[in-house]
């Protein structure tokens, strides 16, 4: 089986300014961003990966460059970019935060009125995403790989694969910035190995986590 090393990009200029980071935008890393990307370098240097998997968004792919260096080959999958939010992608989280719709998007997402905003509903995308991971777990084989993604994505389809129903699959609230995931699955049966790991909290996990980052 598997082992899937779901890193989320490093914070961008979107993130820092509380705005919707969707499918339908992009900025660059901050400062902190790369730092954070820089930290994930260093945590993951001890695996080996057989593949790395990255997002065609260029948030992603800078992380991705980053984390595996430039010159390793990298194998870009249009499946793993963001969920378009339509409408909302770039605006103040703020401006819809007391909004009805805002809860549903965040607590009860298949029934978030997607439709109206020109968004992309979360069934689409936990298909196409679920393909890429199952495409990439049977290509790996019993090897590791490297994806890197973003933030809804990364969460949803991480809960969603190990049993969480797709409606709940947020309640864990949403992987950091610059975190590692690590899933572990054979592309029907999957498992949360380690959940949002950063370098600050790898001294926290169980001494069998801690041999994943060996």
């Amino acid at each position: 089986m598997a082992d899937l090393y779901l890193v989320r990009h490093g914070e961008t200029e979107i993130n820092a300014e509380d705005r919707f980071n969707g499918g339908g935008v992009d900025s660059p890393l901050t400062a902190k961003g790369i730092a954070g990307a820089e930290a994930t370098r260093k945590l993951l240097a001890p695996v080996d990966f057989a593949r790395v998997y990255s997002s065609p968004l260029p948030r992603a792919m800078t992380t991705t460059e980053i984390i595996a260096g430039a010159q390793t080959p990298v194998t870009i999958d249009p499946r793993l970019r963001e969920m378009w939010l339509g409408d909302w992608d770039g605006a103040k989280l703020a401006d819809w935060q007391d909004d009805p719709e805002f809860y549903l998007y965040r607590h009860r997402m298949l029934e978030w009125d997607y439709q109206r905003y020109h968004a992309e509903g979360y069934e689409h995308m936990a298909d196409r995403a679920r393909h890429a991971l199952v495409d990439a777990a049977h290509w790996l084989g019993d090897r590791r790989g490297l994806v890197v993604s973003h933030g809804i994505v990364l969460t949803i389809m991480a809960n969603y694969l190990s049993g969480v129903p797709l409606n709940h699959a947020r309640d864990s609230g949403q992987v950091a910035n610059s975190s590692v995931t690590v899933l572990h699955g054979d592309g029907t049966n999957w498992q949360i190995l380690a959940w949002n790991v950063t370098a600050d909290t790898l001294g926290e996990l169980t001494p069998a986590q801690q041999q994943l980052f060996k």
